[in-house]
């Protein structure tokens, strides 16, 4: 679908931070300012805008490429230009960018109001994740064979390979901005002297992701972690995908209401991955 005429797209630069903050403010959500750079200027990666004649920012887009899984975030159309076809124009170019670098996935996730332009666009719900706002009280049952200690700049390249199979993309980029971002904590665990799982702590506001996991000790093991190095933090939420049935049922055992969500969505043929160990996403413009 073609732009209105008083509107045109174009690439955004970090000069733009500012109004896509703005704009992501205006809908109700957090402004992540670290996972905005992720997608600007980068060749991995693309964020593009909707402006006006005067330049204000109309509407926001993004996707980055992790191997052969594209994930688009940061969709947002400014209240004002809703139902003009713009949300359309930008996905399109988002997922046209995404499909030229060769993913042959594409995934994001979805609130109510935006699932139909997405179904338009050939996405449809992958399945009932299973969504948990994990207390500091609760008994995670930890594994007491499982250590966790804070991750080093020179473990980057064992976690990334760990992930690589189990997410079923390339994150090596993503993993490389948290260890060297103060605001973020990565936490490694290890079992036997081998990597069992690792997880990011975020405190702005407190978040945890990505997080995997080999089984539910290991992850109780991270979450225990995570509580004792930010005491500040009361609860933490992580995302389960649909495959992860015994994460959820680890959940349930120890009395955490489980929500059920389907929120995410996606086009394109499964990758081989292990979603059974994926305890917590990435969020933000990262996906």
């Amino acid at each position: 679908m073609r732009l209105p005429a008083d509107l045109s797209l174009r690439d955004a630069t970090l000069h733009d931070l500012p109004a896509i903050g703005a704009l992501r403010e205006a809908a109700g959500w957090s402004v992540h300012d670290w996972a905005l750079r992720a997608v600007i200027g980068q060749p991995d990666a693309r964020c593009v805008l909707v402006v006006d004649g005067a330049g204000d920012v109309a509407a926001v887009g993004s996707g980055i490429v992790y191997g052969p899984i594209g994930f688009i975030g940061n969709m947002v159309v400014a209240e004002g230009h809703r139902r003009r076809g713009i949300g359309s124009a930008v996905l399109t170019a988002i997922t046209t960018f995404l499909d030229g670098t060769g993913c042959l996935r594409l995934e994001l996730n979805a609130t109510a109001e935006g699932r139909p332009l997405y179904e338009r666009h050939g996405f449809a719900t992958i399945g009932t994740s299973a969504t948990a706002r994990v207390g500091r009280d609760v008994d995670t049952a930890a594994d007491a064979a499982v250590t966790v200690r804070g991750a080093r700049a020179s473990d980057v390249g064992a976690v990334a390979a760990y992930d690589l199979p189990r997410f079923g993309g390339e994150r090596r980029r993503l993993l490389e901005m948290v260890s060297h971002d103060p605001a973020a904590r990565m936490l490694i665990a290890e079992s036997g002297g081998d990597l069992a799982g690792y997880a990011c702590l975020r405190l702005d506001p407190p978040r945890i992701g990505p997080f995997l996991a080999d089984r539910p000790g290991v992850a109780g093991a991270l979450l225990g972690h995570a509580f004792d190095s930010a005491p500040e933090v009361d609860a933490l939420r992580v995302n389960l995908p649909p495959d992860n049935r015994d994460g959820a049922a680890w959940l349930t055992g120890l009395g955490v209401e489980v929500e059920p969500w389907d929120g995410r969505m996606a086009r394109g043929p499964q990758v081989p991955r292990r979603e059974e160990t994926i305890y917590g996403m990435a969020v933000g413009a990262l996906g």
